[in-house]
């Protein structure tokens, strides 16, 4: 096998780069929005404490009100990485012939497939690529726990989506 230039090789050039397309795929993703960020892994899978069960508040009504009693839970859970790459071959001598900046147009579209494919995975589920250990998307969980939403019974579909 002829030398290669390996991750270890290369890591102190892949950090700029590896951090900026993290970055930017957090704000294109709308999943990792909504979510809460869990600290940096240091393997591939690991066991960390996940809140289970989040408080939840509610409106005192007028002076005399009782406020909720509410409790949260934690579990440990087990996190397994699930890599989500693309390679682009774009020629040197394109790079060298090309007077446009073919890397800054094609870097934004690639954070942008990224974050597609993570948040089709967590709201719908189904990728065969995915880690196995990886839980159903959040729709068809909700449908099999029969958490569905009725439009129209609510005061509007926020309150439908709420109640589901």
């Amino acid at each position: 096998m002829p030398p290669i230039i390996d991750r270890t090789g290369a890591q102190a050039l892949m950090g700029d780069v590896a951090s900026e397309i993290i970055s930017g795929v957090r704000k294109s993703s709308a999943a990792m929005k909504l979510l809460r960020k869990l600290p940096n892994m240091t393997s591939g899978t690991q066991r960390q404490p996940v809140l289970s069960m989040l408080p939840s508040a509610d409106f005192v009504s007028g002076d005399a009100g009782m406020k909720v009693t509410t409790e949260a839970q934690w579990d440990k859970k087990l996190l397994v990485v699930g890599e989500i790459a693309a390679i682009v071959p774009i020629p040197q001598a394109v790079i060298d012939d090309s007077a446009y900046d073919i890397w800054g147009e094609v870097r934004p579209l690639l954070v942008e497939s990224f974050g597609r494919v993570f948040d089709n995975q967590v709201f719908e589920g189904g990728n065969p690529k995915a880690p196995v250990e990886w839980p159903a998307g959040l729709i068809p969980s909700a449908a099999t726990e029969s958490n569905v939403v009725a439009l129209g019974t609510g005061i509007d579909i926020a309150a439908d989506v709420s109640a589901a």
